[in-house]
């Protein structure tokens, strides 16, 4: 049997689309979550709108419980179903008639419309601890379906106006197998979350077939529209791993290692690696540094600023502050490797504070100040973009320093997962 739904309802500012008004960044939302009393059955779902009906949705199903065969060759596979479902808009420019006078690009009109882009994904997962309880090895396919939704606007002509209907591109189909290794032992500590001590490591490597109409092309077919797919079929491997290491008094140095490649021609920087921003190379941001390979070293010096405060102000409880210094070189690119001296470096200083919430919820607040020491000019459809040479800030509120301590974030955000 089930226990009873729990429903946590809240808000969320999301300034993803910064076309958005401040009212449009709003999100309320809304998760929910059940188990059963034995802990075999698991369902967590959630959902976020804001008035422009920009959606954020999920639903997760994991099972826990024995599968017959399996269970009698001793495996015990924790299975989950996810569906994920995200849509957001942005106002565009339909160009009609171009002539070009002297280099210069003129248009008989210029219709404004909006474009809808809405991305499905499906995903079925099966993880399982291998040899001992520090080992776990998941065994993912995913599915992916982006389509972009342009709304209907009118074509002046000589004689009666022309509507053009709200019409559908879906320009991406993917679909992707993917395993996943992960080793962690950390030495349990009161300071676990906050300055673990031990070592973690990722590996992960993925099949991909894509079909994906990055050229914009279109056919023809029985009357219909339809686009021109190009088939990008590769291995891409990933390696992430952090030594947390201890020096004294709850002091530590942590070295972490990440790398990654897409094997074989050259692909579009749709699957690029993106190494910047705050789970990565804070120094720079997030799209500043991608490629089809990429690599980084992190150096972090952590340690206690305060401990033991024993304070409470209202609802809150404080626990214990820790300050750490980093130091980061890295890269990435497409094609062959760049010489080292166009690696980037960036330094920067992170604060943590651990707090409790009316004595029951764990508290995380972070704040973060990173420094690029390296500029540099990033081609992009705007133009160039300049990067470097800049401070870089971000903090958070959050449960725990999950998001922080993170390595799943190097890629490509214009997908799912």
């Amino acid at each position: 049997a089930f226990s009873s739904l729990t429903f946590f309802p809240f808000i969320r500012f999301d300034n993803y689309n910064t076309e958005n008004t401040f009212w449009q960044r709003i999100k309320p939302g809304l998760y929910v979550t059940s188990n059963d009393m034995l802990n075999r059955y698991a369902i967590f779902a959630g959902a976020a709108i804001n008035a422009k009906w920009e959606r954020d949705l999920f639903f997760i199903f994991e099972y826990k419980n024995k599968l017959p065969l399996l269970f009698s060759l001793g495996l015990k596979p924790e299975l989950s179903a996810e569906l994920y479902s995200v849509s957001r808009k942005s106002n565009v420019d339909v160009l009609f008639g171009p002539d070009t006078v002297n280099g210069n690009v003129n248009y008989d009109q210029i219709i404004p419309t909006e474009v809808t882009y809405n991305l499905l994904e499906f995903d079925l997962a099966a993880r399982h601890q291998i040899i001992n309880r520090y080992n776990d090895l998941e065994l993912r396919f995913i599915f992916s379906r982006y389509t972009a939704t342009i709304g209907s606007f009118i074509i002046e002509t000589d004689g009666d106006p022309i509507l053009y209907p709200t019409s559908d591109d879906t320009y991406f189909i993917g679909r992707d197998f993917r395993v996943s290794y992960n080793f962690e032992s950390l030495i349990p500590t009161r300071d676990t979350d906050i300055n673990p001590v031990g070592m973690e490591v990722d590996f992960v490597y993925d099949y991909e077939w894509n079909e994906f109409n990055d050229e914009g092309e279109y056919v023809i077919e029985d009357g219909l529209l339809l686009p021109k797919y190009n088939n990008y079929n590769f291995h891409r491997l990933l390696f992430d791993g952090s030594l947390y290491f201890p020096l004294w008094s709850d002091h530590t140095l942590t070295t972490r290692l990440a790398g990654g490649t897409i094997l074989g021609p050259a692909v579009p920087n749709f699957f690029d690696f993106y190494l910047g921003g705050l789970i990565g190379f804070k120094a720079y941001p997030f799209y500043s540094l991608s490629g089809n390979e990429m690599a980084w070293v992190n150096l972090t010096y952590r340690f206690p600023l305060w401990r033991d405060i024993d304070y409470k102000m209202s609802f809150l409880y404080f626990d214990k502050i820790f300050l750490s210094f980093h130091f980061d070189y890295g890269n990435a690119w497409t094609g062959d490797i760049p010489s080292f001296s166009d690696f980037k470096k960036g330094a920067g200083a992170e604060i943590r504070m651990h707090m409790n919430s009316y004595y029951l919820f764990p508290t995380a607040v972070f704040f973060n100040a990173s420094y690029g020491f390296d500029q540099f000019d990033k081609v992009v459809e705007q133009g160039v973009a300049t990067y470097g040479k800049e401070w870089r800030f971000y903090g958070g509120i959050l449960f725990g320093f999950d998001i922080v301590n993170s390595k799943s974030g190097f890629t490509n955000p214009n997908r799912l997962r």
